[in-house]
């Protein structure tokens, strides 16, 4: 049975606090558990990754969402275009593999670019619905082949496909080299932080035929039956769960420890308690692990909003820590015409979610012979050039009591409390007025970047029972003299707010 302490919400702990005495001491994931009621309901004696984890992904705060795949070659949305989709569509997709061969792929100017974009970490689709392996997976399934090239008798004849069983892997298409195992070496190589997504779906897969409890997800999967059970045929059901234990275990144990696992989708509900199994396998495998909770639930560490923004830091719809995932453009995965937001949409999105206390993790796909778009590139740039400048207000911070004022201003501070730092996403003017914040006696006011004699100069402020005011120099109320185009960062030394809730 597991204890649970339940804090009071929006409780903040302050110098000098201590913990009652005659209490005993919490575990970790007791205090995980008062702290998180998302993580609440597993078995006795299992264990998140743990503080240090999630300690070091909150400290990254920015990352790169990344879906490339067989669909690729096509410029399709990842998976979905087979939804609903006929019989004959269902055969072109699954025989793309025969067609994926990434040549210009170089997984080293992959981190560079993530590495200028200010990225500390990514998710990569290892296995998305579709079934198809980006690594040289042992496991086996039923599949096609495209028999012929175009001759005109074999087509009429309707003999264009063949059946086979492959490992439907990277090994399988004319490329043949293992893109997890090279993006895994380059991002070690980089430093950078590694995801790498499992999607609990298999549309390709025989053995992974059954309904969809609710289903919207039925006659996806190329032999979708609606007959098949648990009871209809063990083996055939017991094969889908061995055929996921084994492509994680591999996914686990051949690329060493990494750090997230982004588990997408979910098993019938009659297999619920198998993938809570799946879930403390992963654990023993890789402890430290953190990992999405989609399919496993409580047994996962975070959650990630998608295509949607908490509203505040109390936002009921988390129970988790959170990482928001939101594509640039209209999809996912890449597409041959996309429409991609602004770069400055993805920088005040950031912004915003780092305020509330969340990641972000913003959304392109590459091209099918593995390389990046310029528009995608410029996007990702124009955010590592503002982070270059103001990085300090948003890696290893955390969110101030209260996250905002007004419809302009965000806060976050860094981890020891000693600076806030106020994000002003409209130009303030000749002057920034802030309700409230108290600054510390004698506290050096600084503009991130600005820099007249290559030193952070230090602004002339003032305050007040009304609030802080910073006077703006006027050298700065030309646009082209601030040192950024977007997002200007005050940094504070400020009297840590004694207030019992926040928001």
């Amino acid at each position: 049975m597991v204890v649970v302490v339940l804090l009071c919400p929006g409780y903040f702990s302050y110098a000098g606090e201590s913990a009652e005495q005659g209490k005993t001491a919490l575990t970790e994931e007791q205090e995980l558990q008062a702290m998180y009621p998302g993580y609440r309901g597993v078995d006795a004696g299992y264990e998140h990754a743990g503080k240090e984890s999630l300690d070091k992904w909150q400290d990254w705060k920015y990352g790169l969402r990344i879906h490339w795949g067989v669909y690729s070659v096509l410029g399709l949305e990842a998976s979905n275009s087979l939804m609903h989709a006929s019989k004959e569509f269902q055969k072109i997709y699954h025989t793309l593999y025969q067609m994926f061969n990434p040549t210009d792929f170089d997984a080293d100017e992959w981190m560079k670019m993530m590495k200028r974009g200010g990225m500390k970490y990514f998710t990569f689709t290892t296995k998305h619905a579709d079934g198809f392996c980006m690594w040289p997976t042992k496991t086996k399934q039923k599949s096609i082949r495209r028999s012929v090239e175009g001759k005109y008798k074999e087509v009429m004849s309707g003999r264009v496909y063949e059946d086979c069983v492959i490992n439907y892997s990277i090994m399988d298409t004319p490329y043949k080299k293992d893109i997890v195992g090279l993006i895994v070496k380059a991002a070690r190589k980089h430093g950078l932080g590694i995801g790498l997504y499992y999607n609990h779906f298999n549309w390709h897969d025989y053995d992974s035929g059954w309904a969809d409890a609710g289903g919207y997800w039925n006659k996806t999967n190329f032999h979708y039956d609606p007959t098949f059970t648990k009871e209809s045929d063990p083996k055939r059901w017991n094969s889908f769960i061995t055929k996921e234990r084994e492509q994680l275990t591999e996914l686990l144990s051949n690329y060493g420890a990494f750090d997230l696992l982004s588990l997408d989708m979910h098993w019938p509900k009659a297999a619920q308690e198998d993938c809570f199994e799946v879930a403390k396998m992963c654990r023993k495998l890789q402890p430290k692990l953190l990992m999405r909770n989609r399919g496993i639930k409580q047994y996962g560490d975070y959650q990630t909003p998608e295509q949607w923004i908490p509203a505040s830091k109390k936002d009921t719809r988390v129970d988790k820590p959170w990482q928001v995932i939101y594509h640039c453009g209209q999809a996912f995965a890449w597409l041959p015409s996309d429409k991609y937001k602004p770069g400055s949409w993805i920088l005040e999105n950031l912004i915003d979610i780092v305020s509330k206390g969340g990641n972000f993790q913003v959304a392109f796909g590459p091209m099918a012979n593995g390389k990046w778009e310029e528009e995608q590139i410029k996007r990702i740039e124009y955010v590592g050039d503002w982070l270059k400048v103001n990085g300090d207000a948003i890696y290893k911070t955390r969110t101030w009591p209260t996250f905002y004022e007004g419809d302009h201003i965000r806060f976050t501070r860094s981890k020891d409390w000693k600076y806030l730092y106020a994000i002003c996403l409209k130009w303030p003017g000749r002057e920034l007025k802030l309700k409230t914040v108290r600054a510390k006696k004698d506290t050096k006011i600084i503009m991130l970047g600005y820099k007249p004699l290559l030193r952070h100069k230090v602004l002339e402020w003032d305050q007040d029972e009304n609030g802080l005011v910073i006077e703006i120099p006027e050298k700065l109320q030309d646009p082209q003299k601030r040192p950024c185009k977007q997002a200007w960062v005050f940094r504070i030394e400020a009297i840590k707010p004694r207030i019992a809730n926040s928001i």
